[in-house]
């Protein structure tokens, strides 16, 4: 049995979508703590923005407007030294949009906005180790492995995170 392919358009949100941004992203901390550094009470405490200086939150909808994936990515900020750095934030598909291309076109919106920001040079990433979907989809668009930390994160049990670089 075959899912049907679903069509979608990744935009960038505006600070209008900051609810339902940070309602979908809420949802996916409970579906997927394993492999999220984030809980609902971070979110509570303080929410996403949607509108960045340096940087963009993309979201990937479907037809009828329904979030099916969100990616931000932002110049590293408060270091003269460092701005020559983006780093790819927050980025989660929903389970039922999983295998559909979502991440890969949210990723590579992400990188094309990190090219358009003057001085980047490179962008880099944290994921969890164990989340060989997300660690292959990042690989397969360049981004090396530079780091493993052990015990980054804990939900029912330590877990370890890399840290991916894609210079680009």
């Amino acid at each position: 049995m075959t899912r049907a392919k679903t069509t979608f358009s990744v935009e960038p949100l505006v600070g209008a979508d900051a609810p339902a941004y940070n309602q979908f992203f809420r949802q996916a901390t409970l579906e997927h703590p394993d492999t999220l550094r984030i809980s609902p009470a971070d979110i509570a405490a303080a929410p996403f923005k949607t509108e960045h200086a340096e940087g963009t939150t993309f979201a990937a909808r479907d037809d009828a407007g329904r979030l099916l994936g969100v990616v931000t990515v932002e110049r590293e900020a408060g270091r003269e030294k460092r701005r020559h750095v983006a780093w790819l934030l927050r980025m989660y598909v929903a389970r039922s949009s999983s295998g559909q291309g979502v991440g890969r076109a949210l990723l590579r919106a992400a990188l094309t906005r990190a090219r358009e920001l003057p001085g980047v040079a490179k962008v880099n990433l944290t994921v969890a180790a164990h989340n060989g979907s997300a660690v292959g989809l990042y690989e397969s668009e360049g981004f090396q492995t530079i780091a493993r930390e052990p015990d980054a994160f804990r939900d029912s049990q330590p877990r370890a995170e890399l840290t991916m670089t894609l210079t680009l």
